[in-house]
């Protein structure tokens, strides 16, 4: 009678190197895979360090797609019903690293609004005396609050490395600019096309 022998499942891999670092990283790696700086970004952006072994793009490569998660932010919500709005924010970041590098790094992506959060937004606002003008806050408040989680901007796309000394490590400083206007405009556009008996009252 033989033995049955029970080999262990394939190893399978987790994710693709695109979708743990950007492009422009990913050509850096190509070029100077051996890197002590390089290594040490590997580590700041996974929190593990690839072994000795892995000299060349491919073995980082395989070693990435191994033993990484994601770390590309996906696009969050559904298909956008056309009766929400939209607005275009521009992100920005300057990142620090504990491989004494900074990076700034620049991104455009639209901010959309629900079309029931913003009717309710508007009729909040009406019942308690506002106008356009409180509608508009409203909407800036709910930008800077949760753009960054529902947007995609790409930084990763942008900006150059610095290998300078820097005070601050492992730190970075963000911000989104938009423009008021584009949300008023936005917002009347949408009572005046959806909610004509609305358009007066703002």
């Amino acid at each position: 009678m033989s033995d049955t022998v029970t080999l262990p499942p394939p190893v399978q891999r987790k994710c693709s190197i695109e979708e743990v670092f950007d492009l422009n990283f990913i050509e850096l790696l190509k070029l100077v895979p051996a890197n002590p700086y390089v290594r040490a970004l590997i580590l700041k952006f996974t929190g593990k360090m690839p072994g000795p072994e892995c000299q060349t793009f491919e073995q980082l490569k395989d070693w990435v797609e191994f033993n990484c998660a994601k770390r590309i932010r996906p696009r969050s919500g559904s298909a956008r019903n056309y009766d929400d709005i939209s607005i275009s924010v521009d992100f920005s970041e300057m990142e620090y690293g504990r491989a004494r590098y900074s990076v700034e790094r620049y991104g455009t992506d639209t901010f959309s609004v629900d079309a029931e959060d913003l009717l309710d937004i508007i009729r909040d606002r009406i019942a308690n005396g506002g106008g356009i003008g409180e509608v508009v806050e409203a909407i800036a408040e709910k930008i800077d609050d949760d753009a960054w989680t529902q947007c995609n901007p790409d930084l990763d796309g942008y900006g150059d490395y610095d290998y300078e000394e820097h005070d601050s490590t492992d730190s970075s400083d963000s911000e989104v600019k938009y423009s008021n206007d584009a949300i008023r405009q936005a917002v009347l556009r949408f009572v005046q096309e959806r909610h004509p008996e609305l358009a007066a009252e703002l």
